[in-house]
């Protein structure tokens, strides 16, 4: 609607539309508007987490910058005025999403912001309230009673999006001389170029809060906040990263001995690095061994006798003993280092091996766990024995040779363990200490829409049109395994309401391309209640895809 001086012709048209609008507001369905509560319940659940993820960050920062304030400390400042800057526009929020409940339910606050069981602060759940359906309130409220003349109001449109604007400025000057970031945080904040469902150019916020249902303006204010700390995420992992670079930072000084083989037959030779567990690769220690006859004083971190220094590669110590005789062998010695400016340091270590004691080894080729529903190899050797002195077990699951090693099929419990028998030459047979494995479900999939899949917060028009389904793909998982989708739902947001389009199977249908079709530029699609079927034929559950056409 115009705004400014209007004819009695235009205010009367004016009126009809309000009217128009209101009853149209009477028939939002009870569907849409749980669709919105759905909605905003999977953003209130990413926002913790978000937020959790985020205090860890901001921990390890704070650590690494209080030991080395020369290093970190700028950037950590810098860090710590971005995470006020989101955290009072968070705050800033969340007070209008309960400001304007409030008014909706007739509550007073302390209603509508509760408190759990640990005493932190939370707004009422959006299924609780009854007037999600109430348009009035939040357009007031906003300053929207006009759509093409919003007032300035506190906690109005208006308001917030000035706050956003600013907010987003300051990222950028943050993260200057990083292009790819300065333009995500423009895409991430755009005001500007808004259409409404007919393609008419309109208000960013007449588009977001001009005669939209409450439930549907809480849910828009919670995907603001996910913006807000995702941009903050991106921007101080970067910040961070720009710090350390390629260097490794140590607090503690731990001893390892990582030999190549735990088994040495004699004739041949003792192979080990001994290294600090976390390091500077600019300061390099010093390692000395126990010399014959000398030895290793743990309690004062010193070698009584004679010290062998070991050549160095790097920051590693190479060592490397001739195992003349079978039995066991103990190497000890001590690491001298010296953080820059700080004052030198002394750890003892000591290691043992044996030399051509038969042991069984058995050892996943791909992870430390076997994976119910798949096949997992399985290497199984012992010393001193060939391939086909070797027979082998397991308690829970079967186990079989394969042309490479063994396989293994675990069964329902949550163990088992790999039980190994040898022959000797003499035909007697001798078991060996069994090796016990945990057994685990193959983790969930990944839903993928257009080749987008959770970590991707935009998807193209083109490539939104031409998806043909979605699939479910493993992401970090070694095996070659495959999920079959049986059924998703297509969301979005289209003239301020909420569209759905449930499939059966993994393809895209007529009605949800047609219904894609109608998203503008700027607005948010969802891929929901994405299932499917692991070779095991159970059905899973998979996530959210919140996807931003551009």
């Amino acid at each position: 609607m115009a705004g400014g001086n209007l004819s009695p012709r235009q205010k009367m048209i004016n009126m009809m539309y309000l009217v128009l609008t209101a009853l149209l507001a009477l028939n939002v369905s009870k569907e849409i508007l749980d669709s919105f509560v759905t909605v905003n319940t999977g953003l209130e659940i990413t926002k913790q987490t978000l937020s959790t993820k985020m205090n860890e960050t901001y921990d390890q920062f704070g650590k690494l910058a209080g030991e080395n304030q020369e290093k970190y400390g700028q950037a950590y400042n810098a860090a710590n005025l971005v995470k006020s800057s989101a955290d009072s526009l968070f705050s800033y929020i969340d007070t209008i999403k309960a400001q304007v409940i409030a008014q909706t339910e007739k509550l007073p606050m302390d209603s509508v912001v509760m408190k759990d069981e640990n005493g932190r602060p939370y707004l009422r759940p959006l299924d609780l309230v009854s007037g999600k359906d109430n348009y009035t309130v939040l357009t007031n409220f906003m300053g929207m009673g006009d759509p093409g003349m919003p007032k300035e109001v506190p906690y109005g449109a208006v308001e917030l999006r000035g706050k956003l604007e600013a907010f987003r400025e300051n990222l950028k000057a943050a993260a200057t001389g990083n292009d790819v970031l300065i333009a995500n945080f423009d895409r991430m904040f755009t005001f500007d170029g808004m259409k409404d469902s007919g393609g008419k150019p309109v208000s960013w916020e007449a588009l977001n809060f001009y005669h939209v249902p409450l439930a549907a303006g809480v849910t828009i204010l919670s995907k603001i906040q996910m913006d807000i700390r995702n941009a903050e995420a991106e921007l101080v992992n970067w910040m961070m990263g720009e710090v350390e670079g390629q260097s490794f930072k140590f607090n503690k000084l731990t001893a390892i001995v990582k030999p190549q083989s735990s088994y040495v037959t004699v004739g041949g030779t003792y192979r080990a690095e001994i290294f600090l567990g976390a390091y500077d690769d600019q300061n390099v220690p010093e390692v000395y061994i126990a010399g014959p006859g000398a030895k290793v004083d743990f309690e004062n971190k010193k070698i009584i006798g004679e010290a062998v220094k070991l050549p160095m590669e790097g920051t590693k110590a190479k060592l490397e003993q001739g195992a003349g005789g079978a039995g066991l062998r103990t190497v000890s010695g001590i690491i001298k280092f010296k953080p820059v400016g700080g004052e030198e340091q002394i750890e003892a270590f000591e290691t043992t091996y044996e030399v051509a004691a038969p042991n069984v080894v058995v050892s996943p080729t791909k992870m430390n766990v076997f994976y119910r529903g798949v096949d997992n190899p399985v290497d199984i050797s012992v010393a001193g024995y060939s391939a086909k002195d070797i027979n082998a077990s397991i308690s829970n699951g079967t186990i079989s040779k394969a042309a490479n090693g063994y396989i293994v099929k675990p069964g329902a419990g949550n163990d088992a363990t790999v039980n190994v028998t040898v022959t000797n030459i003499d035909g007697t047979k001798k078991a060996m200490p069994g090796v016990s494995f945990r057994v685990k479900r193959v983790p969930d999939p990944v839903p993928v829409f257009a080749g987008k899949g959770p970590a991707d917060g935009t998807i193209g028009r083109s490539e939104m049109m031409a998806a043909q389904g979605v699939v479910a793909r493993m992401e970090g998982f070694d095996f070659d395994l495959k999920f079959e989708v049986v059924e998703f739902t297509v969301v979005a947001t289209i003239g301020g309401e909420v569209k759905d389009r449930n499939i059966k199977g993994n393809k895209m249908t007529p009605e949800a391309r047609e219904m894609l079709q109608r998203v503008k530029n700027g607005q948010r699609i969802w891929i929901e209640n994405v299932k499917a079927k692991g070779p095991d034929g159970t059905i899973r559950t998979l996530g959210t895809l919140a996807l931003k056409v551009s």
